[in-house]
C-alpha cells in the first residue's frame, strides 16, 4: 500500500504523524506523493478559519489529482467540525484527535516489514515525540480543549523503554522511573511542569523545566528527616534523553537539589 501523509499546524501533529507514518510503515506501507498514493491522510489544524479552509482547499486538489485515493481524515478541524470534513471529495473515514493514534493500525498492509522511522529516513533529523496534549485554560480564542480535551500525557509504556539506562541517580528501567515520578508527586504534588527550553540534536533532547508544587511528604531520599512544611517549592531540572525507535532508551540529569533543600529547611 502506498501511503502519504499531509501535516497542518502544531508539532504536536507533527508527532502524532510520525507515530501513524511509523504504523503504517511496519505493515509495509511505502511513502508516496499525495497524487500517487492509495491511502491519504490529511492531519488537519483549526487553529484560524484560515486553516480549516487550507485544509478543505488541500482535500479537494487531491481528490481531483489522485480521483482513486481513499482519503482519512484527522486532526483538530476534522474533530471540531466531523460532519463538514466527511462531506468532503474522497474522505472515507473521520478520525477523531482521541483516536488519531490508531490510524495506522486499523489497515492491513500487503508487503514486507518495513523500516522504523528514525533520524536519516525520508530526510529527517530527528525523532518528535508527543508526551502529552491537550489543556485546560479555556482561552476565548483558542479551540484546543474542545479539540484535544483535558491535558493528559501517553503512557509511561508507550514513551518509555522497559530496560531505560537512568544516569542519574535512582532506579532504573522503566518501572525504576515510574517508581520516581510517583515519589516525587507524593512528596511534592500536585505537581505541574514549567518547561523552558527543549533542544533535538539526532537521537538526543535536552530539557530544561522547573517543577512545581507543595511539600506534603519526605519519602524520597533528598528530603529525609525534613518535615513537610506545606511550602510552595520548585525545583529546576537539566534532563537529557536519548531516544530510538521513538522509546527513551537513556537519561542523564542535573537538578537544583540544594535550591530544593533550602526552600524546605527551617529557617
Amino acid at each position: 500500500m502506498k501511503y502519504s501523509i499531509v501535516t497542518f499546524g502544531c508539532r504536536v501533529n507533527h508527532a502524532d504523524s510520525l507515530r501513524i507514518e511509523e504504523d503504517l510503515r511496519a505493515r509495509g506501507g511505502v511513502e508516496a506523493g499525495s497524487s500517487l498514493a492509495d491511502l491519504v491522510i490529511v492531519n488537519t489544524c483549526s487553529v484560524t478559519a484560515t486553516a480549516d479552509q487550507g485544509a478543505r482547499q488541500t482535500i479537494r486538489r487531491i481528490a481531483r489529482e489522485n480521483p482513486g485515493a481513499e482519503i482519512v481524515a484527522t486532526g483538530c478541524y476534522a474533530t471540531r467540525c466531523e460532519g463538514e470534513v466527511a462531506a468532503l471529495p474522497n474522505v472515507v473515514r473521520v478520525v477523531r484527535n482521541a483516536d488519531k493514534l490508531e490510524i495506522g493500525r486499523s489497515f492491513d498492509g500487503d508487503g514486507p516489514c518495513g523500516a522504523p522511522i528514525e533520524p536519516g529516513i525520508a530526510g529527517r533529523t530527528a525523532f518528535t515525540i508527543r508526551a502529552q496534549t491537550g489543556c485546560e485554560e479555556h482561552c476565548a480564542y483558542c479551540i484546543i480543549p474542545s479539540t484535544r480535551g483535558r491535558a493528559h500525557s501517553l503512557p509511561l509504556d508507550d514513551l518509555v523503554a522497559e530496560d531505560m539506562v537512568n544516569h542519574a541517580a535512582g532506579p532504573q528501567g522503566r518501572n525504576g522511573l515510574r517508581e520516581i515520578l510517583t515519589t516525587i508527586e507524593h512528596d511534592l504534588g500536585p505537581v505541574t511542569y514549567e518547561q523552558h527550553h527543549l533542544i533535538g540534536d539526532g537521537d538526543l533532547v535536552a530539557q530544561h523545566v522547573t517543577l512545581h508544587g507543595t511539600h506534603r511528604a519526605s519519602t524520597m531520599p533528598l528530603l529525609a528527616d525534613t518535615p513537610a512544611t506545606g511550602r510552595t517549592t520548585t525545583w529546576t531540572f537539566i534532563h537529557i534523553w536519548r531516544v530510538v525507535d521513538g522509546l527513551i532508551v537513556e537519561h542523564w540529569a542535573c537538578r537544583d537539589d540544594m535550591g530544593l533543600l533550602e526552600q524546605v529547611r527551617d529557617r
